[in-house]
């Protein structure tokens, strides 16, 4: 009880010191030498250097120093859009998804077949009110042309889902240094596959593999400062009800319930799932990343809510079983950073996280344990290959006291390996990759295809694959959940 105490002043008091340092930025000296242009575009660079995005973010020379691309050389098409509106840019984007196995009854789609018709309609606007504040709306309209009913995909009964992406504003209280505040994505982290530093954003789980990176984080309500202070940059982060992992709804090929379903539940009881709210809402973040010839290298602390909620509670009767999910808060200290020499990109991150929970080998005994965790990624980009680029991943996780009762082992071991080629003249672009689930038999394998038809028009497919060997695993439920995926998309 006092613990919870103490813990809810120190976090008011943070509060307002982040609130009360805003205020009074403009007296804060800082370096000139880190001058920051507003009127640019690198405010929208917020997205860590994905194996997607190596060859065109980064340009290797011989000496293997790293030469960031002019962001101010802009054509005047791209500043006006392809629809004649200054600052308007987005994308639509047709899809179609066919199953390839029979999942089984736990779910709506219960063999082979049409799983999805989809359209998603993505926007982005931004302005200036002056010369020193900026603007950004985004959203995401997504219609879906039917459902699946009797086992069977039918057009009608069809759902539209309206999403706030980007809403957010860019300023300069004083010289130099960036405010943003709004909803927004704040990624951190050095790899694609890993959330290991970069955990300020939840994630949107609900179709693993099958949707793009860049809508795999999910925007929240935050406050962001940078300071450059000589080579180095502070960026203090603030969030408010940022909520958690998006994870599938109740039948969808992903359901988390089904993970429950061998509970000793009494007979003919269903189950329904309820998310409780965090008891503390506001997260902190700190981040002090220093930049030198060729890499660079970040210290980061955080006081916040695990992104995935876990169990917490159990009502059942003889009719209906409600499991009630929550959250968890973890203090986090870490590291991450690169180094690029010649055709190689050298990543690493690291952190010593306080209190995750961890079931134990009966989950339904309450509460899980809490048990401190060490964990270790590394990873590695070549791009000396023509037209090819090749990444690994992986990562090592240590839990500390660790006792028999756990499930898992006391040390766990995932990785993660990529391909990427592009060819007529980069019209062409194919990729694959490999998964390995940490600490499990699982792996998520896909193969995808992208053809750029003319400009702002692409064709593409995808294959999708989930295997797991042991019922332990997490997807093993899901293991007969293989996709075809054919989709067109047009950028403007």
């Amino acid at each position: 009880m006092v613990s919870k105490l103490v813990n809810k002043i120190s976090n008011k008091i943070l509060c307002a010191l982040f609130l009360a340092f805003i205020c009074f930025l403009p007296g804060v000296t800082y370096s000139e030498e880190n001058s920051i242009d507003l009127m640019s575009d690198d405010f929208d660079l917020l997205e860590d250097s994905s194996l997607e995005d190596l060859e065109t973010e980064l340009d290797l020379d011989g000496e293997g120093e790293v030469e960031t691309l002019d962001k101010n050389e802009v054509s005047e098409e791209e500043k006006i859009g392809r629809f004649g509106i200054e600052g308007l840019s987005g994308s639509i984007n047709q899809s179609f998804v066919f199953g390839i196995e029979d999942p089984g009854v736990s779910f709506d789609r219960q063999k082979s077949g049409l799983e999805r018709i989809r359209t998603a309609f993505n926007f982005n606007y931004k302005g200036e009110i002056s010369s020193n504040v900026k603007y950004k709306v985004g959203g995401l309209l997504r219609y879906d042309w039917g459902k699946l009913d009797n086992d069977q995909y039918r057009m009608g009964g069809n759902s539209v889902y309206l999403k706030l992406k980007d809403a957010y504003l860019d300023m300069y209280p004083s010289e130099n240094i960036w405010l943003r505040i709004g909803n927004q994505i704040i990624a951190r982290g050095q790899f694609d596959g890993l959330s290991i530093t970069d955990t300020i954003n939840p994630r949107d789980l609900s179709i693993p593999a099958q949707g793009e990176l860049s809508e795999f984080r999910q925007h929240v309500p935050a406050a962001l400062i940078s300071i450059p202070i000589q080579n180095a940059k502070l960026e203090l982060i603030l969030t408010y009800d940022a909520g958690a992992n998006n994870v599938g709804q109740p039948g969808s090929s992903f359901d988390p319930l089904v993970l429950f379903q061998n509970y000793p539940l009494p007979e003919l009881s269903s189950l329904s799932a309820k998310h409780i709210k965090p008891s503390n809402r506001t997260e902190l973040f700190a981040r002090l990343n220093y930049a030198f010839n060729g890499g660079d290298f970040a210290v980061v602390f955080s006081d916040e809510n695990l992104n995935q909620r876990n169990l917490k509670s159990v009502i059942t009767s003889s009719f209906l079983s409600e499991l009630h999910f929550g959250f968890d808060r973890v203090q986090k200290f870490g590291f991450s950073g690169n180094l690029a020499r010649g055709n190689y990109l050298f990543k690493y991150e690291g952190a010593q996280i306080a209190g995750v929970p961890i079931p134990g080998k009966d989950p339904t005994i309450l509460p899980w344990k809490k048990k401190n965790q060490s964990v270790m990624g590394f990873g590695l980009d070549y791009s000396g290959i023509n037209n090819l680029t090749i990444g690994f991943e992986s990562d090592i996780k240590l839990v500390q006291e660790y006792s028999e009762d756990l499930s898992g082992s006391k040390t766990s071991v995932g990785q993660g390996f990529q391909v990427r080629w592009t060819g007529l003249n980069d019209l062409l672009n194919i990729s694959g990759s490999v998964s390995k689930l940490n600490g499990e038999k699982s792996t998520i394998s896909s193969l995808a295809a992208n053809y750029n038809v003319k400009d702002g028009l692409s064709l593409g497919a995808r294959v999708v694959r989930y295997q797991a060997s042991s019922v332990s695993d997490s997807f093993y439920p899901y293991q007969n959940q293989d996709v075809i995926m054919l989709s067109t998309e047009y950028s403007f």
